[in-house]
């Protein structure tokens, strides 16, 4: 066959003719399923066109199929569907996420809410606030700081732990 043959419109042929090709009912389950596994797995596959394929094949079919993804490709895509969503260990946990997801029984998680900004704070002019402010601190007793604790080692430590 040459690389201008549309092998979908192939497969499509074959399906339509299903009992001329009884003998390969098995051999067409493993190509729909590693066609399916291929797609899932693509860089661009969206939660969108994941929820189609599942359509199209039906719950059971695209079950089987993802059950075959291996684990690290159903994290990816599981994070790719669900970018927000929970960080799961177990690879089973993962694909019962993701037939949730494709069903629409459960719906991707939220991005986190961001935390309010501070108030940038600024620089006083120059001038009388500068001034006002110095007058307030005059009136106030300066607090000296803490005095720093000094790590003792060497020859003082072991003064101090023979005095003890």
């Amino acid at each position: 066959m040459s690389e201008e043959t549309d092998f979908f419109r192939l497969i499509g042929a074959i399906g339509d003719k299903a009992a001329l090709f009884s003998a390969a009912g098995n051999a067409a389950r493993k190509a729909v399923n590693e066609i399916v596994r291929a797609q899932l797995i693509a860089d661009g596959t969206t939660l969108d066109e994941v929820r189609q394929i599942r359509t199209l094949l039906g719950p059971a079919a695209f079950a089987e199929a993802l059950d075959g993804v291996p684990a690290l490709k159903t994290k990816v895509l599981l994070t790719r569907a669900d970018p927000h969503g929970p960080a799961l260990a177990q690879p089973g946990d993962r694909i019962k996420a993701l037939l949730a997801l494709a069903d629409g029984s459960r719906a991707p998680a939220a991005a986190p809410e961001k935390p309010a900004k501070k108030a940038a704070s600024r620089k006083a002019p120059a001038g009388k606030d500068v001034a006002a402010k110095d007058e307030a601190a005059k009136d106030q007793p300066a607090i000296a700081p803490a005095p720093r604790k000094r790590k003792i080692t060497g020859r003082a430590a072991l003064r101090v732990s023979e005095e003890r």
